[in-house]
Formats: C-alpha cells, structure tokens, sequence
C-alpha cells in the first residue's frame, strides 16, 4: 500500500525553519536521498531535461523542508522550484554558506494563495473515479498539474461547474501520471514515501483477526456501495459514510427505493429514475445537516494520528463503520475532547474496524449461494 501523504491543514499557521532537523535516515534526509546527477547523464527518449531538473529541484525542496517537521506536499515543492526558490544541491548537502533565508515566507505566501483551492480540488477528486492511486502517482500528478499558473483556471473550472467536469478532470490527472511516470524512473531510488515505504514493507504483517459476518451489516454494506454508484452517475454529491449511516438507519425503506430505481432502468423511465435518484439522494440532506460537521472534524483529526490506516479506501470504510456504530458520535467526542491521550486508542479501533470492513468487502464479492 503506498504510503499516505501528509496534507497541510492550516495553510495560515505560521512557518518556521529555525527548528532543529529531525533525525535523518542513513542517507541523510528524511526520504530516500536523491543522489548527485553523474555527468555526462544520456536520458531515456521523451524526457525534457528542463522539467528533470526542475523536478530534481523540487525533490531537493521536499526533502529539505520535510526535515524541519513541516508538513509540506509535493505540489508546494514544485511551485517553489518554478519560481526557482527551491533548494539548490549545495543547501541540501547542508554546506556552509549557503543562503535559504527567505523560503519559509516564500512557502507561507505560496499557501496563502493556492492551499483554499487545493484543498477543495481535493474534495472535488474524491467523487472521481479512476484516478491514479492515492500516495505518490496521484500527488506527482498534482505537481505537474499545478506547476503551470494556466492550469489553475481549468481547476476554478472544474471546481466552479463540478457536476460537469468529472471524466475531464479525471483523463487530465491519468494523463499527466503517465507523463510523470518516466521521470521517476529516472530519479528512482528516490520516492515520495522514502524509507518509510521500506520500513513498512518490512515491518511483520499482523495476522487479521476472524471477523464473523452479520448479514444485515452485509447487506447494508452492499446497498451503501450500490447508492455510491448510483450518485457518482448522477453526478451527485456524498460521503461514503453518508450512504453507510443512510442504508443503517433506513435500511427497509432504502431496499425499496433501490427496488423501484432497478425497475424503472430496466423499463427505461430515464426521467422518472433520474427523479427517484434526486429523491434517495435528498434522504442524505438530514443526515449531513445533523452528523456532518463533527464527521468532519473526527476524519481530519485521525488523519494526522499515527498508526491509523493509510490506504485512502481502508481509511474512508473505517471511518465509515465508526460513524454508524452505536456509540460513534460519543467515543468521536471522547476522543477529540483529549486527542493526544486518545491517539493511541483511536489508531488500533480504526485499524480495526477497517479489518473488519475489508473483511465485508471480500464477502461482497463471493458469488451469491
């Protein structure tokens, strides 16, 4: 699994690189050192040496900035290396004399003006299906996306007019991981995770623990990832765990809304399925408007927390099966109330309840008896 990207949450918090570096790896930064170009260097054919030095320039960035503690994303590194204030090899060598002053303010003024887009073209991707994979194709994707200013018009457009941009955002990013793909080639042992992807790899793989299927659970479960379906069709917005805590709470009524839009599809009554759609997605509207806004605050707080689950689809049906369980929002509030003592408890439960949906998902995909 690739590792997930730190995200930065307060683009207004103040940067400071006047802090100690964190210890290093062997190499000497916090990911896979990138080592020194040999020269003369003979690049595999399609490969633009201007955009390879500025992606080098850019890995030098992250690398660097991410010793100090600060959670910076790869497209952040790539800005600053368009603009060439990124750090030069001599600044990542750590050799004397060389000046970086000024890049913590370049860096703040930077996520002043792109980090509130970002952050919604973040949102919007995730009713997108066929993306690159979340960890480092789709982040590499992003910087090739967001170096060019031009670019950030068509995201306003995407983001302006969502329901009508899906497939082009979706064949824009594809596009530019298969560009980017050569590149990292080239830059290989270099990654984005760096030692850590490693170090996980060989960690010893804790043995899943059985997990007993109730079929109500697993029916629930089937219904929620056939509404998801239904509603990125429709173009229509929603959590995955809006439509598990949907097809919990209203699980009779929800089998016969499903019953009636199969029926109308198969008797081809487009207009009337595309208005019983609306209509199960409006059922949504409550449940948003009372649990949405702690949802929110319970997902962006386990994301920073270590040892939770990484994979982006593990991470959402965690969180999926912690918000419907009976005590969801008071353990949720529990937690948040002291999050540092918390931490702990919070990763092993939702690593737990993520094993226990993969366990329902590999039971989805059995054949029916």
């Amino acid at each position: 699994m690739p590792a997930r990207m730190l995200q930065v949450k307060k683009p207004e918090s103040k940067i400071t690189l006047s802090f100690k570096a964190q210890a290093a790896g062997p190499d000497g930064g916090t990911t896979k050192k990138l080592h020194p170009t040999p020269a003369p260097e003979h690049l595999p054919p399609g490969i633009d040496r201007a955009v390879l030095d500025e992606m080098r320039q850019a890995i030098r960035t992250y690398d660097y900035l991410r010793q100090f503690g600060e959670p910076i994303e790869f497209w952040e590194a790539v800005r600053l290396a368009r603009a060439h204030r990124g750090v030069s090899e001599e600044a990542a060598e750590g050799e004397s004399g060389v000046q970086t002053q000024g890049l913590a303010e370049e860096l703040q003024v930077l996520r002043r003006q792109l980090s509130p887009m970002v952050r919604d073209l973040r949102r919007f991707l995730k009713n997108i299906p066929d993306l690159p994979p979340a960890g480092e194709k789709l982040e590499i994707a992003l910087g090739f996306l967001l170096a060019s200013s031009r670019q950030h018009e068509a995201v306003a457009k995407w983001l302006a007019e969502s329901d009508k941009h899906l497939e082009k955002a979706a064949s824009k990013l594809r596009g530019l991981a298969d560009v980017a793909a050569p590149y990292l080639e080239v830059l290989r042992p270099w990654s984005l995770d760096g030692e850590l992807q490693a170090a996980e790899a060989a960690a010893p793989k804790p043995v899943p623990e059985f997990v007993e299927i109730d079929n109500d659970v697993l029916d629930n479960l089937r219904r929620a990832v056939w509404c998801r379906k239904l509603f990125i069709e429709e173009q229509l917005d929603t959590s995955f765990w809006e439509l598990f805590m949907l097809n919990t709470a209203e699980r009779v009524p929800t089998q016969a809304r499903q019953a009636q839009l199969i029926q109308l599809k198969k008797d081809k009554q487009l207009a009337a399925f595309h208005e019983e759609a609306r209509n199960l997605h409006a059922r949504i509207m409550p449940i948003r408007a009372r649990h949405g806004r702690w949802v929110e605050v319970f997902q962006s707080w386990l994301r920073d927390v270590p040892g939770v689950p990484k994979d982006e689809g593990e991470f959402e049906l965690g969180v999926a099966f912690a918000v419907v369980e009976p005590d969801g929002p008071a353990t949720a509030k529990k937690w948040l109330e002291n999050p540092e003592a918390s931490a702990r408890e919070a990763a092993a439960h939702l690593t737990r309840l993520a094993n226990r949906a993969k366990a329902y998902v590999t039971a989805l995909k059995r054949p029916s008896p």
